[in-house]
Parts: C-alpha cells; sequence; structure tokens
C-alpha cells in the first residue's frame, strides 16, 4: 500500500524562504550588511532563543540603522552574552589542557569547543552548553580527578550505573565559571543504532585524528571528513527544535572553509551505515536552501548510501525542519511537540521509506495514558 500524505498540516509545499534562511545565508557568503528591519520581532527573538543571536548581531553590523533598532538591545545583548560564555569555555578549555599536559595523552576536542576556533569566523558566535573532549580510555581516571582539583564536581540526575556503559561520564560542573565538561569514551552510546557504524568505531577514530593545537598547546581534532559526518549524525541523533540550527552552522562554516573534503573517504564510510541517513538529510537541506555548495554525484553517492528516504519522507522532514526550525513556529493540535517527536524519529528509522510511512500512522495513535493526560490532565493509570 502505497501512502502519499503524512497530515494536512505536512502537506504545503515548502516556503520559498523560511523566515531564518537568510540569515544563514548571511553565514554562507560571509556579509555583514542585512538590515536588522528585514527581520521581523518573531524572528529575532526566534534567533535568540535558537543560538543565532550573536550570527544576527555581526550579519547586521555594516547596517546604519541597526541601533536604532528597537530589537538592538536584545540582539547586543545576546551577542554581549555569549562573549562571556565563549570567553568562560574557551578559558576553562585551556586550564584542562595545561593541567593534563605531561600527564596524559593529548585530548581530542568534539564538537563546539573544537569548531568555534577552527571554522568560525569568531569563537563566540558557536554556542556551546558543555566542553566535550574524547580521552583514552585508561587515561580517563586521571582527566577526572585533575577536573575534580580544579573544583570540578559530578553533576547529574542521572546515577553513576548509568554512565558505566554511556559513550561519557558523568557530567562535570564547575560552580564558579558554570562550565559543564563531559569526558567521552566513544562518540555515541554502543547501544544505540549510530553507535555501532563503523564511522564510528575506535580504529577509524584513530586513524582520522588529527594533531593540532589549542592556544599554543597539543590536543587533536577529527579530520574534517569525520567532523561532517559525526556533526550531522549528532545533529540528527540527538535532534533538539530549539538550539537545532546550530547545527546547520558547523556545517556551513565546515564546508564553507574546506575545499579539498575527501568525500570519496565518507562515501565509502556510510555505505550500509545508520549515520548515512542523518548525514544525507542534513546536507540535502543545506543544498536545497542553498547554503552550502555540495556536487550533485556526491549528493547522488550519499542517497544511494541510506535506506530511510522516499520523497515523502524526505519532503515531510525537510517541512518539519522549515517550519519548526528555521521558522521557528510553535506546536499545535495537529504537530504537537509530541507528534514532532514522533514523526522526526520514525521516519529516520533504517528500512523501507513506505514502511517507515506506515509506522508513523500508526505511532502517532495517542495510547490510552497519554490521551487521559491531555484531555481531562488526570494522572496515567498504573
Amino acid at each position: 500500500m502505497q501512502f502519499t500524505r503524512i497530515s494536512p498540516d505536512l502537506e504545503e509545499s515548502i516556503p520559498t524562504t523560511p523566515s531564518l534562511t537568510l540569515l544563514l545565508q548571511a553565514a554562507s557568503q560571509n556579509r555583514m550588511n542585512l538590515p536588522l528591519a528585514s527581520f521581523s520581532a518573531e524572528q529575532v527573538r526566534w534567533a535568540v532563543e535558537t543560538g543565532l543571536g550573536p550570527l544576527l548581531r555581526r550579519a547586521t553590523a555594516d547596517d546604519p540603522e541597526a541601533k536604532t533598532s528597537p530589537f538592538w538591545p536584545l540582539v547586543q545583548g545576546a551577542d554581549l552574552t555569549a562573549r562571556v560564555i565563549a570567553a568562560e569555555h574557551l578559558g576553562a578549555m585551556d586550564e584542562i589542557i595545561r593541567a593534563c599536559e605531561g600527564n596524559t595523552p593529548p585530548l581530542t576536542l568534539l564538537k563546539g569547543i573544537s569548531i568555534c576556533e577552527q571554522h568560525y569566523p569568531e569563537s563566540h558566535l558557536r554556542l556551546m552548553g558543555d566542553i566535550d573532549v574524547l580521552v583514552d580510555q585508561e587515561a580517563i581516571p586521571i582527566v577526572e580527578t585533575l577536573l575534580l582539583e580544579l573544583g570540578y564536581c559530578h553533576a547529574s540526575e542521572y546515577p553513576p550505573e548509568f554512565y558505566e556503559a554511556h559513550h561519557h561520564i558523568t557530567p562535570l560542573f564547575h560552580p564558579r565559571t558554570k562550565v559543564w565538561v563531559e569526558i567521552h569514551r566513544a562518540l555515541f552510546p554502543a547501544s544505540s543504532l549510530v553507535g555501532s557504524d563503523r564511522v564510528f568505531g575506535l580504529e577509524n577514530l584513530g586513524a582520522e585524528l588529527q594533531p593540532s593545537e589549542f592556544r599554543g598547546r597539543p590536543v587533536y581534532r577529527l579530520s574534517d571528513e569525520l567532523q561532517v559526518v559525526y556533526l550531522a549524525a549528532h545533529w540528527a541523533f540527538g535532534f533538539r527544535r530549539v538550539g537545532g540550527m546550530v547545527g546547520m552552522l558547523d556545517l556551513i562554516y565546515l564546508l564553507g572553509n574546506t575545499r579539498a573534503l575527501r568525500w570519496e573517504r565518507i562515501i565509502d564510510w556510510l555505505d550500509s551505515s545508520v549515520a548515512s541517513t542523518y548525514v544525507y538529510l542534513l546536507l540535502s537541506y543545506l543544498e536545497r536552501r542553498r547554503l552550502v555548495d555540495i556536487p550533485p554525484q556526491i549528493l547522488k553517492g550519499l542517497f544511494s548510501r541510506q535506506r530511510s528516504f522516499g520523497r515523502v519522507n524526505l519532503k515531510a522532514l525537510h517541512v518539519l525542519i522549515d517550519r519548526y526550525v528555521t521558522d521557528g513556529r510553535g506546536f499545535g493540535p495537529v504537530v504537537s511537540a509530541r507528534n514532532f517527536e514522533i514523526l522526526w524519529r520514525t521516519l529516520l528509522l533504517p528500512g523501507p521509506p513506505s514502511r517507515n510511512v506506515a509506522r508513523v500512522f500508526w505511532n502517532l495513535l495517542p495510547s490510552r495514558n497519554w490521551l487521559l493526560r491531555t484531555v481531562t490532565g488526570a494522572a496515567p493509570s498504573e
């Protein structure tokens, strides 16, 4: 049986220019002359809420009318706050590297703390909620002890047993700087679908660590090719609507600054992998919005490696991204927060696209407890 519709709320064509696509285009073109007045109040507030406030400040820096806008204090405040937070994270990373120097092998920087200085024009443009570092298994107790000596403490709502099989140890928090640190033993949980992909295995990971520096001290970073796969997979695997545009910005700056990317290596890694779906989703969206320039044969090769998307599935996810990520629309009765999560998770499952569409309809059926809570506010039955 062929399904051709997801819901009435998703069957409209994708709009020509989602609200903050213009801002992402400014990042891809390194423009700083956007008129702040071209953004509505809702767009400015969503840009700040979703982590692009500093980018909005940079993109409108050469607008002579920007400072007279009623939104200027909000934009300026977001930029100044981001500068302070970035300085705290970068300073904390420097302190940690100094403490580990001579005691452990060089740390491997991941995600924001790696890419903010490597590919962003200004490090504070990259919103960071924490510091992520990858550490050799035998060195983890040493790094953990050194962080405790620096004033960090373990903080989590989960018991210690949860982290015994997790891809990072219990998060550490510094009460003075408010900086969180996650010490990784792997890139993804081994029990997850994506965690078993060979591209993220220890053998491939070791081969793709590149010697680098952080403020003059030795560290490792992932190769640009592995960064593309990791950032896209992390974006889709742990997707969050608020902050979802940060992952887009990561790929825009990385691909814009890397001219000799070994695409054939990426395509080889992604053959029969779960990550192929995640990578294709993000790259196809950015290409469709003309935010990155990827040769058609590369996208074709990536599409052939994934097993989740047909035309309907991919369009549905692109519409979800347009409306609830770049456009920042609030949820409603048709696409609620619950339904958005179900749509996202189900349409990304590996398997025949038609089966995933069928699963969507089944999974959207409300459970008895959910329906009871939604309609009456009553507590679920035991």
